[in-house]
């Protein structure tokens, strides 16, 4: 039997979930949410260091309804229909200053201190 490898990680501060799913929006927008995800934590300096936050995709968060989703973890707030602007303003509000944008979060968890 071949051995298995334990994975490594970096560590981070969040992580955040992006659902893209074709049930959340019709036309790619959750992708294309994800794929400037990444350049826009590195903008905002999230990309390394303490507070640095881990994304991923996901296909289904189980709400499928007003996409594109998000979900920050640990804090457990989930967000709707979320375009490029709103997710600028929820990576300086949320992501590097701790407080969820209330406006856009249709969940919050037991985790949250938002």
């Amino acid at each position: 039997m071949k051995e298995v490898m334990k994975p490594s990680m970096r560590t981070y501060k969040r992580h955040v979930l992006v659902c893209v799913g074709s049930k959340c929006t019709e036309n790619g927008e959750g992708q294309i949410l994800y794929d400037a995800l990444k350049d826009k934590l590195k903008k905002a300096g999230l990309g390394s260091g303490e507070l640095r936050v881990e994304r991923s995709r996901v296909n289904c968060l189980g709400t499928c309804k007003s996409g594109p989703l998000l979900c920050v973890h640990p804090d457990g707030v989930w967000y709707y229909g979320i375009d490029s602007d709103k997710l600028d303003i929820i990576i300086e509000q949320h992501l590097k200053a701790g407080k969820p944008v209330t406006e856009w979060v249709y969940h919050q968890g037991p985790n949250c201190e938002g």
